[in-house]
């Protein structure tokens, strides 16, 4: 069976883990602060706060924000359920915004009409889907303009990039707050395990109490206190130790998933005039590859697809969640989500496992073929 995914991990972070429990210390130490210290490094922002997961990079920098009870927050609906729950949980009011078919990120004109519905909206998650950089730079002045706070879902984009006034910058290092799985499908894993980043002082305090049981230290004598309610949010040295092996791993994985992109969209490109639709990538954004995703022609049912790639002995996978279809999430749902609706009708994932080969891509390929 050709994987749809799978992490890369070897003696070197079985060694990595057994120097930890020898150690004795197991939370919170060197390890931790060694694998933020390698994120901020790559993402370019000044703080990176490790936490147990991707949601939980999400809670805490929705938490941070301290918006009133009751604020409006955008979110694509055609993603992952993260943001979402996190916005209802902190009692937010949710703002479904549509995607474009064509890159499965925010559709620019569906929130320009978000805008004007809800000219109160406090802040937008923008969800870096499948590691292509959301629509960012073309965004970015009117939320600046309005006020509206940017949190980063970066969850699948480590090593993605936006241009952002003519420089790349890295996805998370763009808005208020960036937030970062390391779940076993993305490009590196710590097992489970996430990150926020940020370039604000007082943003990452906030963040580095609240994942600690709201602790800080006292202004004048320095002594521990506990200043808000927090919770435990810690990442463990055991799993920083893992992502420290897996950051010093990033490039070469980066540059082997660019080359199973560029394989797909050799041998697929012959199957677009049978309205398979390939990943359309703008010029102002540069992904990770860390989802391959192809639109399937109207005659092909997601699930009958699946099925018969498996038949075959390919694993594939659905894309995202239809928000504004779920049961949770349909009372939040105001206003018509036509792209999301296409998304959710017609996108599949294709194998991207570490060191695919140039014989598993044909196979892919042929299969495809044959399906369409």
């Amino acid at each position: 069976m050709i994987r749809l995914a799978r992490p890369l991990l070897d003696s070197q972070e079985s060694d990595a883990v057994c120097r930890v429990l020898e150690s004795g210390w197991l939370v919170q130490g060197e390890r931790v602060a060694n694998f933020e210290g390698l994120l901020a490094s790559r993402i370019g922002a000044q703080h990176v706060l490790a936490c147990t997961s991707g949601t939980a990079a999400i809670q805490l920098a929705i938490a941070a924000l301290c918006l009133p009870e009751g604020s409006k927050i955008a979110v694509p609906s055609y993603t992952f359920p993260s943001p979402i729950n996190i916005i209802l949980l902190a009692r937010h009011q949710p703002v479904l915004v549509d995607v474009d078919p064509s890159t499965c990120n925010l559709d620019e004109d569906d929130f320009a009409r978000a805008l004007d519905d809800h000219p109160d909206l406090a802040a937008l998650i923008a969800v870096h889907q499948f590691g292509l950089p959301a629509p960012l730079p073309t965004l970015m002045p009117v939320l600046n303009e309005r006020g509206i706070a940017v949190v980063e879902d970066a969850a699948c984009a480590l090593g993605s990039a936006l241009r952002m006034d003519g420089e790349w910058v890295g996805a998370g290092a763009v808005g208020a707050l960036g937030c970062f799985s390391f779940h076993p499908r993305k490009v590196i894993t710590t097992g489970e395990g996430g990150a926020v980043s940020t370039d604000d002082e007082t943003l990452a305090e906030r963040v580095r109490s609240l994942r600690d049981h709201g602790r800080g230290a006292h202004s004048d004598t320095g002594a521990m206190e506990f200043q808000r309610a927090g919770w435990n949010l810690r990442l463990s040295e055991i799993h920083a130790a893992i992502g420290e092996v897996q950051m010093n791993r990033l490039d070469e994985l980066l540059s082997d998933r660019a080359r199973i992109a560029a394989g797909y969209n050799e041998r697929l490109a012959a199957l677009e005039s049978r309205g398979l639709g390939l990943p359309r990538v703008p010029d102002d954004v540069r992904p990770n590859w860390q989802t391959y995703v192809v639109r399937l022609p109207k005659q092909c049912d997601v699930k009958a697809t699946l099925s018969q790639l498996a038949d075959q002995g390919i694993q594939a996978g659905i894309g995202a969640a239809a928000l504004h279809k779920e049961p949770a999430y349909r009372q939040w749902a105001t206003r018509a989500q036509p792209g999301t609706e296409q998304c959710h009708a017609s996108i599949i994932a294709l194998p991207m496992p570490p060191g695919l080969s140039e014989g598993e891509l044909d196979q892919v390929g042929e299969a495809l073929a044959r399906l369409v």
